[in-house]
């Protein structure tokens, strides 16, 4: 059993998780919040977005590397609950940095996340 739809976007993979057995969708979800909160962070540490995109020069000449405090890059997280992913915004500022400098997905789903989610449910349906 795999997901069907259309998984390039967000929406499209939440229809998908739903539409498999209970169980299944929260193993999924259960294994799939480490692994999306690894990609992200990778990608926000590497100055990149999450969809492998440079992030753009600041005005000295340098990449920027959106990080002050840290608070913004230790608090970005996945979550499971039950069988849905959601993201945990630390800061009250994050959710800008998604549309400007693309530490989340907004929209369409990065195929690293795709593949991700793809194994791990690969995974699930061999085990049962």
């Amino acid at each position: 059993m795999g997901l069907r739809g259309n998984l390039s976007t967000i929406k499209g993979v939440k229809a998908a998780l739903r539409a498999l057995p209970k169980s299944m969708a929260h193993n999924v979800a259960q294994k799939g919040a480490p692994a999306l909160t690894t990609l992200t962070r990778a990608a926000f540490y590497g100055n990149r977005n999450v969809y492998g995109d440079r992030r753009p020069l600041g005005v000295d000449g340098h990449p920027l590397s959106l990080v002050q405090s840290g608070r913004t890059s230790r608090t970005l997280e996945y979550k499971a609950s039950g069988t849905v992913i959601r993201v945990v915004l630390g800061t009250d500022y994050a959710r800008y940095l998604i549309g400007k400098y693309g530490i989340l997905p907004n929209g369409a789903m990065p195929s690293s996340y795709e593949q991700a989610l793809g194994e791990i449910l690969s995974k699930e349906s061999v085990d049962l």
